[in-house]
Parts: structure tokens; sequence; C-alpha cells
């Protein structure tokens, strides 16, 4: 190339920079990228009241209403041990609504804030049509805990509660009328997995009569499923013949022929559901009493355990073998024969490897041992889950000995008892201490609880291997006076936390519904009592330790990805002497995520590479053993990880408690956490200026700037050398002549591709240009050179001239950084085909030529270095 005299030294001089730019670029080793500097950005308390820490997960924790009057920051609410003892009567009432008719031996279960009681006895009276043929819906008030009253009118509900039939159905071997009313029938609730439903309400046996079948009641194999819809209602009945509750033959087996005389009914069957940690809905069936009257043994008693699957669409399936005749499946029988207790579906995070892992058990408490009732079970019982396949394992070693052991324990025995499990605590609820049938005379009202640890053994609730209270009918009583309740429900609806902020909160509320009085007259009063808060028991005894799991939660500053930059919590630590090792140990974990905050988006792994892992945080480095001090509490990330700059758009924290149970009246208390974040800075090269130019039909120039801004946000840029150090990358141009003048020969050219690797060049690349990573501070401009412009296939001087040299259209593409060398993240990439202005494919000029190009017209030759990639 040639140029005039006159700009021989000033384009000496640009050529010079531009030459020694170059050469640096490809002679010398990329710098380092710089150290990371601590900043001071923005504090945005996350959990602080009730309301807000209400959301997380408890065990063995609660939420209080403390302290009294605290200080700024701070607001009334904390994580803090759960209380163990006897139930706290004041925290029960009975609710103002009651069932449209007295009923027991009538199941009810809970989808989101919605009760439903399905079916049950509305008298004492044998072998007489007393069986409710609906099931009943109200609606929960969750911040009071009341039912809604209601206006739509629904026949045979009444103010609060809505009444929708049950669908007649062929109730088995003993009758071939569709029936629909039942009672002792067992009854979960499932909810959905996917889709708008809410769920699914599977009601398995019950008693049943019909004058025109038999003169007796009789037990039904009638497995039936309702469809709950978004609102509360139900909208379809669904029965299979393989869904009926299976029936044994002689060796044991599953009789699968439908038309078998000898298929029988059950009822009294302790029925549980169990959602998995692996994600498995599964059905459990354990004992049972069965009635036939047609049959030659006309009541039965089982030890049996059945299982069965509820897939994504709500269908029951076989657990192990698909296209069975039955969706049944048999698994290990209980040590003896059970009728009238209760099963508890009991879960828990468990650290194994230093990861969090749900694990999930089944308790099996109190009933009959026999038909008549004449002995009540005592033993506790407890079945270990599989989570893929779903088996059992049984044990009876569930309580925590002194040195750290298991032992068997027994209890008193109830027949006509429930029971639930919450917050790593189990309810045995009501029920009647009487043998024999009916056994109303021995109706309670008392609902002992239990806590359990991690390994799903009880603790010691009073230093006296007590790991049930509550049971005393004078001093324990639940219930208001002068009621006791045997064959009652119990379900659970979660609490929304009281408005006015200081009021105590609770995590639910709790309701026992229906069931038989001390007459054995079936009632339609309703018990609502709040759990898993402060006030929840009347004990001063606290657990030993418990873990709270935040939330997930958006930790987005300004709309875009933050740099976290401190943890800050404030802890209630001032421990009495006897107590010095109680502690409040926080983790957190942090992702990047697009768009979406939920537990599935956190790697589970603990290898230091993964960014989003549990990460230890510890606010009292003066102490070998404490990670908490009494106060406020703030660890710099920079000083506690220094090699990383820890980013997210999403987090979660969890806190330990420990006190020393030598001493267990005392538990630390959490008051507020917080993080501490800035916009997390990234490059992002941005196509400000791109032009083909002509004069008089020839090719003069490539007008090229690029701009380092992200999102027109200079707190949100970061220069390129920052980011990933010093070197250079690079700009191809794609140029291709048409054949046809209006048809394109280019229509889009390469996305930058991160795993191209520092050498590759786009296939369709005609010219690079090479651009300094130094130039590209946050907010900076840079034009690109002409005489920056390279042959992209020799690295070569271009010759101008071979490309558009002769007559015709051609269309010039750009890709901006092909091989992701400057530090952008996959938004910042998107735009590096000028994609912001002419989506999806980017830029794509054209230009008409029609004569040779004029892009030196000065009579010296400036000579380009060779440029590698």
């Amino acid at each position: 190339m040639r140029v005039d005299p006159r700009w021989h030294r000033s384009v000496r001089l640009l050529a010079f920079f531009f030459i020694g730019a170059a050469l640096l670029l490809v002679l010398l080793p990329p710098v380092a990228v710089q150290a990371l500097e601590d900043e001071t950005g923005v504090t945005e308390i996350i959990d602080n009241t009730q309301a807000e820490f209400a959301g997380g997960i408890f065990q063995r924790t609660v939420v209080a209403a403390t302290p009294d009057s605290p200080a700024n920051p701070d607001q009334i609410g904390a994580i803090e041990l759960a209380p163990a003892g006897a139930l706290n009567r004041n925290n029960w009432r009975t609710a103002t609504a009651i069932l449209p008719q007295a009923l027991s031996d009538a199941p009810v279960v809970a989808l989101d804030r919605y009760l439903f009681v399905v079916g049950g006895a509305t008298s004492p009276i044998a072998n007489e049509d007393n069986r409710s043929s609906y099931v009943y819906r109200g609606i929960v008030d969750q911040e009071s805990g009341e039912l809604e009253a209601r206006a739509e009118p629904y026949p045979n509900g009444n103010d609060t509660f809505a009444a929708f039939p049950i669908q007649p159905t062929d109730p088995g071997p003993d009758c071939d009328t569709p029936l629909a009313g039942r009672s002792r029938a067992g009854a979960v609730a499932v909810p959905a997995s996917s889709g708008t439903n809410l769920g699914y309400i599977f009601v398995i046996g019950g008693s049943m009569y019909d004058a025109n079948c038999l003169l007796y009641d009789f037990s039904t194999n009638l497995v039936q499923r309702a469809t709950v819809n978004a609102n509360g209602e139900l909208t379809g009945w669904n029965a299979s013949d393989s869904w009926r509750f299976p029936t044994l033959d002689g060796n044991g087996n599953i009789i699968t022929n439908v038309n078998s005389p000898n298929l029988r009914g059950v009822q009294n069957v302790q029925v549980v559901h169990v959602r998995t940690s692996a994600g498995n809905d599964f059905i459990y069936a354990i004992g049972g009493l069965s009635i036939a009257p047609a049959q030659l043994l006309q009541e039965d008693i089982y030890p049996y355990v059945f299982y069965t699957k509820v897939d994504p669409n709500g269908d029951l399936v076989h657990p192990t073998s698909a296209g069975s005749a039955t969706v049944w499946a048999r698994l290990s029988d209980l040590p003896f024969a059970l009728h009238s207790g209760t099963a508890i579906a009991a879960s828990t995070t468990r650290i194994e490897g230093g990861v969090p892992v749900q694990k999930d058990a089944i308790f099996l408490l109190g009933g009959c041992t026999d038909i008549e009732c004449t002995t009540l079970n005592t033993s506790v019982y407890r079945a270990d889950i599989d989570p893929t396949t779903g088996v059992l394992t049984w044990t009876n070693q569930v309580a925590r000995t002194g040195g750290g052991g298991s032992q068997a324990i027994s209890i008193q025995g109830r027949q006509g008892v429930t029971g639930i499990s919450f917050n790593n605590r189990i309810y045995y609820v009501t029920g009647s201490t009487s043998t024999g049938t009916p056994g109303a005379a021995g109706a309670t009202a008392t609902i002992p609880v239990a806590i359990y640890n991690d390994q799903f053994l009880l603790e010691d609730l009073t230093g006296g291997s007590n790991y049930f209270v509550g049971f005393d009918e004078n001093n324990d009583y639940v219930l208001p006076q002068p009621n006791r309740r045997l064959n009652a429900a119990v379900a659970l609806v979660p609490a929304v936390p009281p408005s006015n902020g200081s009021a105590q909160a609770n995590a639910a509320w709790m309701y026992v519904i229906g069931g038989s009085n001390q007459s054995n007259q079936p009632t339609n009063t309703i018990f609502v009592g709040g759990v898993g808060g402060a006030s929840e028991t009347t004990g001063t005894v606290r657990a030993s330790e418990g873990w709270y799991y935040s939330q997930p939660f958006s930790v987005l500053t300004q709309g875009e990805t933050s740099r976290l930059l401190a943890m800050k919590w404030f802890a209630d630590l001032n421990p009495p002497l006897t107590n010095p090792e109680a502690d409040i140990r926080i983790q957190f974990r942090a992702v990047v995520t697009s768009g979406t905050c939920r537990e599935s988006d956190f790697n589970p792994s603990t290898s230091t590479s993964n960014p989003s892992r549990w990460r230890d945080l510890d606010g009292n480095t003066t102490d070998p053993v404490l990670r908490s001090q009494n106060g406020e509490n703030v660890v710099r990330l920079i000083n506690a990880f220094p090699d990383e700059e820890i980013q997210a758009t999403c987090m979660q924290y969890r806190a330990q408690f420990i006190q020393d149970p030598g001493l267990n009246s005392y538990t630390p208390k959490l008051l507020y956490f917080a993080v501490e974040k800035v916009v997390a800075a990234k490059p992002d090269i941005l196509i400000d200026t791109f032009n083909v130019q002509t004069n008089n039909g020839s090719f003069t120039n490539i007008a090229l700037t690029l701009r380092n801004l992200r999102n027109d946000n200079l707190s949100a840029t970061r220069s390129v050398v920052a980011a990933v150090g010093g070197g250079g990358f690079f700009v191809d141009l794609c140029i291709a002549k048409r054949t046809n003048p209006s048809t394109p020969a280019l229509t889009a050219v390469p996305a930058p591709d991160p795993n191209a690797g520092a050498g590759a060049t786009p296939a369709c690349a005609t010219v690079s240009a090479q651009v300094p990573k130094e130039v590209m501070d946050a907010g900076a401009t840079y034009t690109v050179p002409f005489t920056s412009w390279v042959s992209a296939s020799e690295g070569t001087p271009v010759d101008w001239n071979a490309i558009f040299g002769e007559p015709g259209t051609y269309d010039i593409g750009i890709v901006v950084d092909y091989n992701a060398l400057t530090g952008e993240d996959s938004q910042g990439r998107s735009n590096n085909r000028g994609e912001n202005v002419s989506p999806p494919n980017g830029i794509i000029r054209t230009v008409t030529i029609t004569a040779p190009p004029n892009t030196n017209p000065s009579s010296y030759d400036i000579f380009v270095p060779v440029i590698q990639r």
C-alpha cells in the first residue's frame, strides 16, 4: 500500500503502534487475571420477621415471636430449637364450623388449604344403612385456622362444607349393587406432580351395607380415586378392577381373577402415602380387618403389607412389574396382625458426606392385635423406605439410648387412634385405651407427642426414658373439656403467619375431625390447634439440636446477577456457663440460573469445583469450636473464599442449632439473616458501528467500532483484562459474492463458540482483525483500524482486490470474539453478531461493487505482521 508523503510520519507512528501491539499479542503470554477486590455493596435482609422465616423448612426447630423489643434492623421473629413436652392446650380450640352431619370412622385428607372428609358412619348401629356417601370439602383460612364460610349452594353440605357425591361403584364379591357410602375406609391425598390439578384422593376399602345384598356389614375391596382441581373441587371418580385391594390365595399369592369367589375386602386398614426423595409416590396398606359374611371365615385380621405406586397421571401402577394384572405388590409381613391403629409417614434431612439427603420412613403405632380388640398394641415399629423401589425395612429399635444406640420402647395402647407427623414430631392423636369393642368408654382427649432425630430415633424428652409425653388425661388433655374422641381423623394445613407480625406464629394448623364420644355417638365437632410454633408445648426442655432450611431466594441486584460480598446474621447466643458449646452453624449455597430459583437448581455435589456447593461460614474465628458469636456475625466472602468470585441469582442458607443436652432448657436464636451484594460485572462487547464503505462503486473501508457495555449499565460492566487477563481477541468478517444479485449469498455467520478453542476460525471467515484486550475497559469504545485486517486463512495482509475486485453484489457478516476469549457470559455472547439490531442471525451488510477497491491512495507501503491464532 502507498501513503502520501504528507502523512508519512503520522501514519508510520500509527503503523508502529499497531505493529507493536500485534507483536505483543503474539509473543507475550496472557496477563494473569487481576486479583479480586472487596467492594461495598447493598445489604439485603432475607429473613427477619416470623412471616419470612415461616417459609422455610423446620427440623426440630420452630419460629418464635421474639425478641419483644427488637433493635433496628431486627424485627419480631426468630428461629430457635423446638420445645419438647406435652401439647399446650391453650393453642387448641373448638372450631366455629361443624360437619354437615355427625360422623365417625371418616378419614380426612388435606390438599393445599382444603380439607376433605370421606364417608363415615352416622350412627354406631351395626348392619344398617348409615354410611355417608359424600366427600365434604372445607376451605381453611390459613391465618386464623378457622374454616371459611361459603355462599355457593351445594346440596347436602352446610355453610362451611361443600358436599361432593362419591361415585357408586361395584363394591366387590359381597354385593352386586353399585354402592357409594362407606365408613372405616383408608384414604390418602397425593399432590399432583405436574399439571394444573391439586392432586388426587384415593379411598381404599371400608365398611359397607346394603339391605338388597346381605343382612350384615361387609368389607369392600374397592379402591377409588377422586381428582381434585385447582379450586379444590372433585371433578371425577375413577376405579379399576386392577386397583382392587388384594386377597391372597392359599399359597400367599395375590388373586388376580376378578371373578374369584374367594376375594375379600378390607377395613380399619392402616394406609399411608409417601413421596420419597427419588420423587416416587407410594401408597402402603398395612394390616387391616376383613368382614366377609358370605365367606367360610367371616372375619379375619391381617399382618400383610401391600403397596402400590402412583404414576405422574395419577393412576395406580404396580411398583415393580409394569402390566401386572394387579397394581399391588406384597412386602414382608408385620410380626403380628393389626387393625385400627395408625401408620404415620415421616421424613427428615440427614447430612451424608456433607450433602443433605431426604430420608423417609413410616411409624406404626396403636391398634388391635386381634379381631375383637381384646389386646392393644403397645409397641412402636418403624419402616425405613427405599426411595427408588419403595421396599420397607422394619425395626422396633426406634428410640435413642443415652449412649447413642437404639432400643425398643412400649407406649400406651390405643384403638381407633389416628396420627400424623410434622417438623420431626409424631402426634399420637386421641383414640381409646379400652379393650374390646367398641371401646368408647376409654376415649381420650390427649395427643401424646414424640420427637425423632435425623436417624429417625425418638429422643428421650425427660431424661427418664419417656419418649412420648402427654398421656395424662387429667393434666395433658388437649381437646377442650369435656370432649373425648375415638375413631376421629386428623389432618394438617400449612399456616400463614399473623398479619400484625407480633402474635406468635404457627407453622401449621392441626385438625381433629368427627369421631365418636364416650357414649359411642358420632360427632360433628372440629378441633383446631396451632403447631410448629414456640408456644406449641408447655415444656421447657428443648431439642438437643435441629436444622432450619431457608427457601431458595432470589439475590438479583438491579435485575442483574449479583456478586456476593458478605453473609451476615444476628445470633442471640449468650448461653449459661453450663452450656458453653451452644452454637449456630451457618452454611449457604449460591447458583446462577436463567430465571428460576428452586431447590433443583443447585448441584448437590460436594466437590470444591462445584460453584453451587454448600459452604461453611465461620462468624467466630477466635474460637476453635464455635461458628457464631453473640450479636452480629459478618463473614466477608473474599476472606473466607479468597480464590473465588461467588456470583448468584439464587441462593439458600441453612442453620444448625446446637446445645448441650445436659442442660436442655437453653436454645440459641437466629434473629435475622442478610446478604451483602453488588451487581456482578461482566464484559459485554457490543458492535457499536459496522459499515462496509464504498465510493463511486469502489470498496474503500471497513468502519467498525466496538463498545464494552452491559445492559447500558456501567456498574454491570467489567473490563476484559479484569475478567480474563491480557492478550487479544478476534473479529471475523465473512464475505460472499452473490451469483444472483437478488439472492443472498450469506444469511448468517456462526455464533461465538466457547468450546471452539483459541486457535479456531469460523469456517466462513474471510478476513480477521485482532483487538487488544487492554483497550476494552468498562464503557470504552474502540475503532478497529483498517490496517489491522488480515487474511483469516493465512494471517497475511489482505488483498482487497482479490476480495472485492470483481463487480457484483456482496454480503458481509461479522462475528466478534468467536473463540470466547473476553470473559463474556452467554448473555454477553448473544449480541456478538449484532443480534441486538438484526435478530436472529446478526448484521449482514450488502454492497454493490462496480469498480476495483480504492483503499490505499497514498504512496508508501505499510507492512502488517502475520497474526497467528
